[in-house]
């Protein structure tokens, strides 16, 4: 019994160390990551001063300023809308049924397609959209038989 107990604390002491051990590993790495980074800030600070700009939290603040001056509808505001409504879920949009996207693959049309390209600005691209159907989902496609296609007038069948 006594040895058993020896064994134990023998053990715990190891864990301890281990878990000692690691804590100031981890002070380091944390240490050297602090180092690291005020390192980056200052070669960014010193490269933007060497271009002859504005320091970088003002020029970052003043490109976003200008973003937001560039949007045509503030989101907040498209928010606080829905809650003055009383409805927190979207109302279809016409000629869509709910829960299905219509136009089918890639995020063609449908719901979301028509979400994503209604606040878009003119002339600017849409969103790559993926869409990935579920293997038993091609199990359950039904679908009318295609018609023949019949040869176009003027063509010969038999030549």
């Amino acid at each position: 019994a006594a040895e058993r107990e020896r064994r134990l604390q023998e053990r715990e002491r190891l864990i301890e160390e281990r878990r000692q051990e690691q804590a100031r590993l981890d002070a380091e790495e944390r240490r050297k990551e602090q180092e690291r980074w005020e390192q980056q800030q200052r070669e960014q600070e010193a490269a933007e001063r060497e271009r002859g700009g504005r320091s970088g939290v003002s020029g970052t603040a003043a490109e976003a300023a200008i973003l937001v001056s560039q949007r045509t509808q503030n989101p907040r505001e498209f928010f606080r809308q829905r809650e003055r409504s009383g409805s927190t879920s979207t109302s279809p949009l016409p000629g869509s049924t709910p829960g299905r996207c219509h136009g089918g693959v890639g995020g063609h049309g449908g719901l979301w397609g028509s979400l994503l390209t209604s606040r878009l600005p003119p002339g600017a691209r849409r969103p790559f959209l993926r869409y990935q159907r579920s293997l038993t989902e091609s199990a359950f496609i039904f679908r009318r038989p295609e018609p023949p296609q019949t040869p176009p007038p003027g063509s010969s069948r038999g030549a």
